[in-house]
């Protein structure tokens, strides 16, 4: 399928069709070249790729691999607002990927990712993590606590300012602090996609926030836009 978007129309012309059976477009020395010409010459090139391509792959096909994975343990831990004053989404930003540490349950966790109070259904900001290693005192313990502080294990910059390692940076909500949701991620790659070799960033859309028995049919949107110098 080619592309959707019509750029036969103000200010590009492109008049580019198949039918014509046209391969090149040739330029005269001492003529000056059309906007419409070159934008046809790229219809022509991406026409020969267009055939190329659906000689191989089906439309959607995955060319380098972008693993899609469902996560069904995609666990979290609800904090507050603020700490020590600061309200947390100065920073929250800047905790991912980051090793953090609950100070009473000892448990390590590394952050992949958050939602804020407005997004969460249950109004708290959330840190969906992944369990790194268990208590540290008593290693039956294998998940955050409610009310612990949480301190972080690297030096969070944020603004002017920065959480030094070893200090504590949120605090878990008083209950019902941790839970367990679920995910749909896709690793980097390339995909066939109207005629186009496409790169798909890695993605991770959360499908239940707290809880993990979603049903739900995922895929990729695919949308075409022109962006222009101004944009």
């Amino acid at each position: 399928m080619p592309q959707n978007t019509n750029l036969n129309v103000s200010p590009y012309f492109d008049d580019f069709s198949d039918s014509n059976n046209y391969q090149r477009v040739l330029f005269k020395p001492g003529t000056p070249i059309q906007a419409r010409e070159l934008t046809t010459l790229q219809s022509i090139l991406q026409n020969q790729v267009e055939k190329f391509g659906r000689h191989l792959f089906k439309e959607g096909a995955m060319i380098i691999p972008g693993q899609a994975v469902y996560d069904p343990q995609y666990t979290c831990v609800q904090i507050d607002e603020s700490h020590l004053g600061l309200p947390v989404s100065l920073y929250i930003d800047n905790l991912i990927n980051k090793t953090i540490q609950g100070e009473t349950s000892g448990v390590k966790a590394i952050v992949e990712n958050y939602i804020t109070d407005v997004e969460s259904d249950n109004g708290n900001y959330t840190l969906y993590i992944k369990y790194q290693s268990s208590g540290t005192v008593d290693f039956n313990t294998k998940t955050f606590v409610d009310g612990e502080n949480l301190i972080s294990l690297e030096n969070v910059s944020y603004s002017l300012s920065t959480i030094r390692s070893g200090t504590t940076f949120a605090t878990s909500i008083i209950s019902n602090s941790i839970a367990v949701g679920s995910a749909a991620k896709i690793e980097e790659g390339i995909y066939f996609v109207n005629g186009f070799f496409v790169t798909v960033g890695r993605q991770t859309v959360i499908l239940d926030q707290y809880t993990n028995r979603p049903s739900y049919r995922i895929g990729l949107l695919i949308n075409e836009e022109i962006v222009t110098a101004s944009d």
